[in-house]
């Protein structure tokens, strides 16, 4: 499945080793964003910012929380039923390290979130990583800031990250997980919208967030070191959305991913990458970048590759999806039955086969740690 031609990549950086800074967004669908399918003005500064960046819109959300979402993103190890192998740190401590790859190249490296870390494990999973600066909600104690019932709002963090980067030695590694637009989506600010209906709060907490992103890059460009920075934005996991569309389906697990910033090449501003993604492939693609191996990363594919497998996959709690450029199928072992199927018929049995062998062996390399 995931063979390829030819070891190679197409260069999207102008750089070798620039700044990298990945906003994590919390619970961003694909449909908050107009050029995915997405209603109008939910997050125009995200509009703006597609302008200057690189819109990757086939991408496919891992899995369906935060701790699966930051296994993906800093391992490169898919989300699979059950459980999440985060929560078992004699099982995570196995798995590769994007941040431990980055310190080895002499990056200073930080994290960042306005709640608490300890839902889901993130907090044991994200210092076995070895950050070396993490901060959350109570390390903003005694700041004038504003709070909401799960911790500080979008706008101070993100203040709090631009304070520490314009200090930072470069090149630096930052991540930071946006938290205002998850539930009870309590954020500062009057609402905008009085549509959406049950997801009422969710797009009017993506506005702020959207809001608060635009802001950030703002502030950014005007330093000296954004011309060095790669910024990735990309969501932890996918939401339901005003549309309300049928949990194991495509169009509820899509996601929003954005290159911008002074070290993307100037080719790729503006454009649309439409192999398909997940945020599992953002360790080897990075490293591609980089002229780093890739090899340990090896559920990670370089998107930037054209030989690169065209699949995507999507773990959910006791079922998959799995696409493929010819077809694909949403399985619930539950219920032992296809919820759905791309295009609409039963996916012939190579596809079938190919999804199911990729959750076996996966799903047995987690037990095996």
């Amino acid at each position: 499945i995931y063979r390829i031609e030819k070891d190679t990549t197409i260069r999207a950086l102008n750089q070798p080793a620039p700044n990298v800074v990945i906003l994590l967004m919390e619970s961003w669908s694909a449909d908050l964003i107009e050029s995915l399918g997405g209603e109008p003005g939910i997050t125009p500064e995200f509009r703006k910012l597609e302008k200057e960046g690189l819109l990757f819109d086939k991408v496919l959300s891992s899995g369906s929380r935060s701790e699966q979402g930051m296994a993906s993103v800093f391992s490169g190890f898919p989300a699979h039923p059950i459980t999440s192998i985060t929560v078992q740190p004699d099982k995570h401590l196995h798995l590769p390290s994007l941040v431990h790859r980055l310190k080895d190249l002499d990056y200073h490296t930080s994290f960042y979130f306005g709640g608490q870390l300890i839902y889901g494990n993130i907090k044991s999973f994200i210092y076995y990583h070895g950050f070396d600066r993490i901060v959350e909600g109570k390390d903003f104690d005694g700041e004038n800031i504003v709070r909401g019932k799960l911790g500080v709002h979008d706008e101070y963090t993100m203040d709090r990250v631009f304070r520490d980067l314009s200090m930072e030695k470069q090149p630096f590694f930052s991540v930071l997980f946006t938290l205002s637009s998850h539930s009870p989506y309590d954020q500062p600010m009057e609402d905008v919208f009085d549509w959406g209906a049950n997801e009422n709060g969710y797009i009017n907490s993506a506005y702020y967030a959207d809001k608060c992103l635009g802001e950030f890059i703002a502030k950014c460009k005007k330093t000296d070191w954004y011309q060095h920075t790669l910024f990735i934005i990309v969501a932890d996991h996918s939401h339901n959305s005003y549309r309300n569309w049928d949990y194991p389906t495509v169009e509820y697990h899509s996601v929003p991913m954005l290159w911008i910033g002074g070290a993307l090449e100037t080719e790729f501003r503006g454009k649309r990458w439409n192999k398909p993604a997940s945020q599992t492939d953002i360790p080897a693609t990075l490293l591609a970048q980089l002229n780093q191996p890739q090899g340990e990363f090896h559920w990670s594919k370089n998107v930037f590759n054209p030989f690169a497998p065209d699949f995507r996959y999507f773990g959910f709690d006791n079922g998959l999806i799995w696409l493929e450029p010819d077809g694909g199928f949403s399985f619930d072992a539950d219920l032992n039955k296809y919820y759905m199927a791309y295009p609409d018929s039963i996916p012939t049995p190579e596809i079938e086969q190919r999804g199911k062998s990729f959750l076996q062996v996966l799903y047995q390399e987690y037990l095996d740690y």
